[in-house]
């Protein structure tokens, strides 16, 4: 099994450094999005608060890891007190990330919505016994291209929620927050899937037996989704490395394009984006 150090994602945004350092399925994520946004975050090194939904879905991830870290360990918490742990951390974080919440009252709703979600996960989850073999669990690893065998110019780095052993082999699990239920396109995560299964391949020399998202859905009341995928395919790997090699030819060429549409609705770069006029640095090589 794969050498593992405990980081979370807060530590792998603080080591972010330059775009040719690493790729990362959130950096990949990003450009796909738009290109422009990708640019201003990570070449013109722009920071901004996140959003309240964005908080409160790093805060549930958060309060997922305290319960997992200590099932791992053989400690069983109860439901009070891994909510008193995400009340305790929530002023804290909110702080250190400059959260800028829209009314006065907006902070006690998310942190009550929270614990309301992390509370209905448990309720599901946290009385089977699954076999954990890795929580938040880094990954790093310099892959090659499964057509031409070339590697790539900079190691992929992630970060995978949570590593499970079954009877049938491994799965990669990834929590997540979504206003709405529903059973997602295959395409929707098929990037952020590929690229958890290359790095865990590579690290381990092992298949995954599958990889699944479990999605904390934040209605008024809350439910948990689940949903499987097989194990990812090489047309899976060979579609995953042709937009890796368009992500770099971009970066290469500093060719960073402006991409409106729905995906501007939840963007953090709203504000600097009204202020971007096209000109001379449209190509800003880097």
């Amino acid at each position: 099994m794969m050498s593992s150090e405990v980081l979370s994602r807060d530590t792998l945004a603080q080591r972010r450094g330059a775009v040719w350092d690493y790729i990362s399925p959130s950096r990949l994520s990003l450009w796909l999005r738009c290109p422009l946004a990708f640019r201003m975050r990570y070449v013109d090194g722009i920071r901004t608060p996140p959003t309240e939904n964005l908080f409160l879905g790093k805060q549930v991830h958060d309060g997922l890891e305290f319960f997992y870290r200590h099932r791992q360990a053989g400690v069983r918490l109860s439901d009070d007190e891994i909510a008193g742990h995400i009340a305790q951390h929530w002023p804290v974080a909110a702080d250190q990330e400059q959260v800028e919440f829209k009314k006065q009252d907006n902070s006690d709703k998310l942190l009550a919505k929270c614990q309301d979600l992390v509370a209905c996960y448990l309720d599901e989850f946290g009385g089977k016994d699954e076999k954990i073999i890795g929580v938040e669990s880094a990954m790093a690893a310099q892959l090659l291209d499964p057509v031409t065998g070339t590697p790539l110019p900079m190691p992929m780095v992630g970060v995978c929620d949570l590593l499970l052993e079954t009877e049938d082999g491994p799965i990669l699990v990834d929590f997540k927050t979504a206003a709405r239920g529903g059973v997602p396109l295959d395409q929707q995560h098929e990037i952020q899937l590929a690229c958890y299964a290359a790095m865990f391949r590579e690290l381990t020399g092992d298949l995954e037996h599958g990889l699944e998202l479990r999605t904390l859905v934040k209605t008024k009341q809350p439910w948990v989704e689940t949903h499987r995928y097989p194990q990812r395919t090489d047309q899976h790997m060979a579609r995953l490395f042709v937009v890796v090699g368009e992500y770099v030819r971009g970066i290469e060429l500093g060719e960073f394009n402006y991409r409106p549409g729905f995906n501007c609705t939840f963007c953090d770069m709203q504000e600097p984006c009204t202020k971007w006029v096209p000109g001379p640095g449209t190509r800003q090589p880097t």
